[in-house]
């Protein structure tokens, strides 16, 4: 296992200020409230589209891919996604968040230790798809074991508080909506991939472009170990 980049702890936990300084009360509630109409809307999107139902997906070969989750969501949150993972011929692995509470240690080793398994009983590197909060969780984890993760993928993940950077041995793809440029979801790896969709942050888990991205994602390079 590669050791943990000290230096970029602090960085990262510096999200968790963010989190704290969230508006709260009314003005809360109406940002949750259209956010979810939105996100609504996304899902009935993703469910009328091709790529939802395997429609010209090429099909996994069984390798594990781990959902991470944002902040204030769990694995419950992410049941769609992972069912359609599952149908496209990949292992979909749950990141054992019943609700993710924000950046710490001890839940970045928690996952972490989860992917290196993950890694040691299939005998193939993990993929990691992480939203939001979950997107800067799988980054670290990417970062400290490069040898048990073969892709990153981060949707809408804040990588202003990211620190240190990921080697190019894992494959780096950030997808983002406009309304996350403020926190800087671009990767900066000169190896990664940044994609701009339409759409809203909390949507990214049922945007029907996200998903039409992550099946040909999924599958690229798919010999690699």
């Amino acid at each position: 296992m590669t050791p943990t980049t000290q230096s970029s702890i602090p960085q990262e936990l510096g999200i968790n200020e963010l989190i704290a300084a969230r508006p709260r009360g009314w003005r809360r509630r109406i940002t949750g409230c259209t956010e979810y109409a939105v996100a609504v809307a996304e899902l009935a999107g993703l469910v009328a589209s091709p790529v939802f139902w395997g429609a010209k997906v090429r099909r996994g070969d069984g390798r594990s891919v781990l959902v991470i989750p944002g902040y204030g969501a769990g694995d419950i949150h992410f049941a769609v996604m992972r069912n359609w993972i599952e149908r496209m011929g990949y292992r979909a692995v749950k990141s054992g968040l019943d609700f993710n509470s924000g950046w710490s240690e001890e839940i970045v080793e928690e996952i972490g230790r989860e992917a290196e398994d993950e890694f040691r009983g299939i005998g193939h590197r993990v993929t990691l798809i992480g939203h939001s909060l979950g997107g800067l969780q799988a980054r670290s984890i990417a970062q400290r074991r490069p040898n048990a993760v073969r892709r990153l993928i981060m949707l809408g993940a804040p990588l202003s508080f990211a620190g240190g950077t990921i080697p190019p041995s894992v494959a780096i793809t950030s997808i983002y909506v406009a309304a996350d440029l403020p926190y800087e979801p671009r990767a900066r790896e000169s190896h990664a991939e940044n994609i701009e969709v339409r759409g809203s942050h909390g949507g990214l888990a049922v945007n029907r472009r996200v998903y039409a991205l992550l099946a040909e994602l999924l599958c690229r390079h798919i010999s690699a170990t």
